[in-house]
């Protein structure tokens, strides 16, 4: 499952055939098969086994002293994003990858939301002028946004941005200066 994730983040999902699979995990193609009846049987156990893996390091950005800050750092990461797009485009193809992938963004999306209702209210926020789950789109979607872009080798205005959105974490943000520097 390993082999796969990695040829399909950095190769494509198209990449990812059952004889590449194999050379990569130093097996036989037949034993590919023998695990997975099909190479979307196999995609479904990479995106279950991520998204199991995602969603316990979700639970864990909700518990941090800056939630937001949290979410936004799990979301720039590049080896999850790459993912997570090769399996977007997968599921433009293939109706069960889209099915699960639908179910585990939901999963995503209420975890988030819940981290982020609970930071806006410790700083007594509006939560009617900043809705929470607008909010958590906001942190989630730029994230990943930049990620996308940072891979295609786009970057213009990425600092400023960054730094537009640490102001910002500073704002609602309960981990001090220090805490955060020490973190970085």
């Amino acid at each position: 499952m390993e082999a796969t994730a990695q040829i399909m983040r950095d190769q494509g999902y198209a990449a990812a055939t059952s004889r590449r699979v194999a050379a990569l995990a130093g097996v036989k193609p037949a034993l590919v098969y023998y695990y997975f009846a099909t190479m979307d049987d196999l995609f479904l156990a990479v995106l279950r086994a991520g998204a199991k893996a995602s969603l316990a390091r979700m639970r864990q950005a909700i518990t941090d002293d800056d939630p937001l800050r949290a979410l936004w750092v799990m979301n720039s990461d590049l080896r999850f994003t790459g993912l997570y797009t090769e399996f977007m485009a997968l599921a433009n193809h293939r109706k069960a990858i889209g099915t699960e992938l639908k179910a585990y963004a939901e999963r995503v999306r209420d975890l988030e939301t819940a981290a982020v209702t609970v930071a806006l209210r410790a700083h007594g926020v509006d939560l009617d002028e900043y809705p929470p789950v607008a909010v958590s789109m906001v942190v989630s979607q730029m994230a990943r946004s930049l990620s996308n872009e940072t891979t295609l080798g786009v970057t213009e205005g990425h600092g400023e941005f960054r730094k537009f959105v640490e102001r910002h974490f500073d704002r609602f943000g309960s981990a001090s200066s220090a805490e955060r520097t020490q973190r970085a």
